[in-house]
């Protein structure tokens, strides 16, 4: 009862009673011991608010990415200026359920540690993310009381730090790879002017190599048939579009395995044009912070492959995704130029799709469908498609 009373301010009150007791009574004794308990109560109290306003305390990651399974290390730093220890305090720093390990399942990191005078303490940590996404990592917060045990305060660093998680990538179809390895064969539209192709080097001749890319003062000196290697005058574009629907319905649900295979499908694709320095552009519907209605990444000749993941990481399913495909599709499609590779990345075969899919027929587009989930959806001639089952790709 008497620590309740303290800590809700009582034994304030009760000194200044117990010197108004002694006061009016003539006791000068009990006037003093009251009056000699209200000036340690505003003692202690000026110290904690001095305490609290002179300490700091900061927390931050030492990567603001990072891959499933991958640790990150974290801190917190806490620096006591005072001329005085800080004893006995509480932390704790404030970090979602995917990133905790078996140790604090759900309660975030804390502990206890005792901060000197005019000391500096860090506290370092890892964090293990389970699931690809955008992770709120603090605040940090200190809990301690007074000398006197009398006033428990609480310091929090308001600043936060976000970590992201990329996702798992899965291989691109070896059929798909091969099919569209060599971009270099497209030297622009009809009317371009002619401008023949720089060659950057040679290489031994592979089987699937068109004899007009010989080299024969190359291969008469290396004895062997070898090839010329080429630098496209203009390469093909290539564009995925991302629908990461896993049910007819919105109000079914989200079926978290087929979303979680088609947005890994999806990297998978970004991480082999970007590593084959593809012309790439990346565009879907869903929502990821600041684009609640579908997003879109312009084609770049060079892709930022990092840029790409960060948006497939924070990608999620909304329940406009149907309506908000049609403008995103429209923008990807309306700029392309024949020979363009499209690739659309969903469980389902989007039905918004038809009306483009239509428009542009005959343009010499390639259509690729990519799916995953436990059904093989249908999908309109014309469409090259692979099905994700069972951890392999299976043509459809």
């Amino acid at each position: 009862m008497i620590w309740q009373t303290a800590r809700q301010g009582g034994i304030l009150a009760l000194a200044l009673l117990v010197a108004l007791a002694g006061f009016f009574s003539g006791h000068l004794a009990i006037m003093a011991i009251g009056l000699f308990f209200a000036m340690l109560w505003w003692a202690s109290a000026w110290l904690a608010r001095r305490t609290l306003s002179g300490l700091m305390v900061t927390s931050r990651l030492a990567d603001d990415t990072a891959e499933i399974g991958q640790a990150v290390g974290s801190e917190m730093l806490v620096v006591n200026p005072l001329p005085w220890p800080i004893l006995d305090v509480a932390w704790k720093l404030s970090i979602p359920r995917d990133l905790e390990g078996e140790a604090s399942k759900g309660r975030g990191l804390s502990g206890n540690l005792w901060v000197g005078a005019r000391q500096r303490v860090r506290i370092r940590m890892e964090v293990y993310p389970t699931s690809r996404g955008r992770y709120r990592i603090g605040p940090g917060s200190l809990t301690f009381k007074d000398p006197l045990s009398w006033n428990e305060l609480i310091r929090e660093d308001q600043e936060v730090t976000y970590l992201t998680v990329f996702p798992r990538r899965y291989p691109v179809p070896e059929a798909l790879q091969s099919q569209f390895s060599d971009f270099g064969e497209y030297r622009g539209l009809p009317w371009d002017p002619v401008d023949p192709l720089r060659v950057t080097g040679v290489r031994p001749y592979q089987p699937g190599d068109s004899i007009r890319r010989l080299s024969a003062h190359a291969s008469a000196r290396f004895h062997q048939p070898m090839v010329k290697e080429w630098e496209p005058v203009q390469a093909r574009a290539l564009e995925i579009i991302l629908h990461p629907k896993t049910t007819d319905h919105h109000w079914q649900g989200v079926d978290r395995e087929a979303l979680e295979d088609t947005v890994s499908i999806a990297a998978g694709v970004v991480e082999w044009a970007a590593k084959e320095h593809r012309p790439l552009g990346l565009s879907g519907s869903g929502s990821i912070p600041g684009h609640i209605h579908g997003f879109r990444l312009a084609n770049q000749t060079h892709a930022d492959l990092g840029s790409l993941l960060t948006a497939l990481a924070w990608v999620q399913p909304s329940g406009t995704m149907d309506e908000d495909l049609i403008p995103v599709a429209h923008q990807t499609l309306s700029p392309l130029k024949p020979l363009a590779l499209v690739v659309v990345v969903s469980p389902y075969w989007p039905e918004a799709m038809a009306p483009l899919l239509a428009r542009r027929r005959g343009q010499r587009i390639a259509w690729v469908h990519l799916s995953a989930g436990s059904k093989i959806p249908e999908t309109p001639e014309g469409v090259r498609h692979w099905h994700w089952q069972e951890g392999a790709w299976r043509r459809v």
